[in-house]
């Protein structure tokens, strides 16, 4: 099977094909986790400004509900709740839109591509479980999911004629883990990263994690995602500070999803700049 996670000597992958547009560079991002990363934001209560595509900046979304199939132009949409399962675009958005937008304010002569797989009520103990590398069946669906959407995403790059670096991925989950310990979900984040950093072929790929929405019963998680982050200078840590929700203490509200894509963007430019 044709893949280039195995290809860790270089960043850059370039096609064979004549592309149908003028080839170009782009940046590629992966976006993964459950529902806070896929998005539960209202499009509608966005300024009309940010329900524009992104300029520069396009995405790939996939996972068991629904996929676009197909690069498309980073517009509010690419999430799937579950009363709106198959239904793409979605009236809701995720972090991505703010991430985007400050990253093209930060380097706007850089094309952008996203690649994101994220799916709601997806737990990192059993959905997200890297399990043993070469061996599907040891592994959670959503995280086979993500490395078949990468390979996907990353081929249709390589057909239509462009060349790509991958700079980072975001992370943004723990909900469905809130009542494991802060060791054993710690442990398991570092698993995870160590494995994704693998099946991508760079070992040193920059991380940004999000933390989720205090409740009041989710220390655990927070503090283990925290620990992860400081462990790891190749890893940044995004605060929920200041959010809010639009349900009982969930789900972020369409303002709090535009600054917690401002704060990863913030993040992976920390993580970058060493370059």
């Amino acid at each position: 099977m044709k893949s280039f996670f195995a290809i860790a000597s270089t960043l850059f992958l370039f096609a064979h094909q004549p592309a149908p547009l003028p080839a170009t560079e782009y940046h590629v991002y992966l976006l993964a986790g459950q529902s806070n990363m896929d998005g539960r934001g209202l499009t509608a209560d966005l300024p009309a400004e940010q329900q524009q595509p992104v300029d520069q900046c396009i995405i790939f979304y996939r996972n068991a509900l629904a996929s676009s199939e197909t690069w498309k132009p980073l517009s509010p949409g690419f999430s799937v709740p579950p009363r709106f399962k198959d239904r793409l675009p979605s009236p809701k958005f995720g972090p991505e839109i703010g991430f985007a937008r400050t990253m093209r304010a930060r380097f706007p002569g850089q094309a952008l591509a996203l690649i994101k797989g994220s799916k709601g009520g997806t737990s990192l103990r059993a959905d997200w479980n890297p399990g043993v590398r070469g061996k599907p069946e040891t592994q959670g669906r959503q995280y086979r999911d993500l490395i078949e959407t990468i390979r996907l995403a990353t081929e249709q790059l390589e057909q239509q004629g462009h060349s790509f670096q991958v700079r980072g991925l975001l992370w943004h989950q723990g909900e469905s883990d809130a009542k494991q310990t802060r060791q054993t979900y710690r442990t398991q984040l570092t698993t995870f990263v160590a494995r994704i950093r693998e099946d991508v072929g760079i070992a040193d790929l920059p991380i940004v994690t999000g933390e989720v929405f205090d409740n009041g019963k989710r220390d655990s998680v927070r503090t283990a995602t925290q620990e992860v982050a400081a462990a790891d200078s190749t890893v940044g840590f995004v605060s929920a500070k200041d959010t809010t929700t639009w349900d009982s203490g969930t789900h972020f509200d369409a303002r709090s999803q535009l600054l917690l894509g401002e704060r990863y963007a913030r993040q992976m430019q920390l993580l970058l700049a060493p370059e």
